[in-house]
């Protein structure tokens, strides 16, 4: 299940992180308050994922079979003070999926495509309904996001109460909030859970 990378693999660049710190984060610590500062990003969940390791008697052989490819991709966010944390963004494949036939009554946003992907179209949808969540209390939001591609750069004229403020390039390894161990969390979390319900070794 938790196949996936945390981070970036590129060299952060310092001097782009220092600068965002100066000048952008100085200015959104500024202007908005820490509980109307929020961060959110994207991981990919391998479901039905086992892990690679397991129990075995000694000299007893263990053989794997193949690993489901089944995949999900959920947004993660909270704010900075982490009093609130953002309904998930849950990415399938299929419009109505079985396993979500109930979703209305759990504590999630549910969108699709083909590929499970998160789309700028997707993001922005899901940004648009925050906005109106907020002002609807009366809230200015100050919403960080990394530099992905699916993360929608004109969105803001959109916008009436958030502004979507970007970490520069390769940095969101060091400066994203949801990547410093928030999101590996939930993937060893939900890790362990798959593997107490589909352990196996034949």
């Amino acid at each position: 299940m938790a196949k996936v990378i945390y981070g970036e693999s590129k060299l952060v660049d310092d001097n782009d992180r220092e600068n965002w710190i100066t000048d952008t984060l100085s200015k959104i610590l500024k202007d908005y308050k820490p509980e109307n500062i929020l961060n959110a990003n994207e991981t990919a969940l391998f479901i039905q994922y086992l892990p690679q390791k397991t129990l075995t008697i000694k000299k007893e052989k263990c053989f794997g079979g193949k690993q489901s490819k089944a995949i999900l991709t959920v947004m993660l966010g909270a704010n900075m003070t982490g009093h609130q944390k953002l309904k998930p963004l849950v990415i399938g494949r299929s419009k109505n999926p079985r396993c979500l036939k109930d979703a209305k009554s759990l504590e999630l946003d549910y969108d699709f495509n083909k590929k499970s992907w998160k789309t700028s179209e997707i993001c922005e949808k899901w940004v648009q309904k925050l906005d109106k969540r907020m002002i609807a209390e009366c809230r200015k939001i100050a919403l960080v996001f990394d530099n992905c591609p699916a993360h929608p750069k004109e969105i803001n004229q959109k916008l009436k109460n958030f502004i979507v403020f970007y970490l520069p390039p390769n940095t969101a390894s060091k400066l994203q909030p949801m990547d410093q161990g928030v999101i590996k969390k939930i993937h060893n979390i939900l890790s362990q859970e798959n593997s107490a319900k589909s352990y196996h070794c034949a």
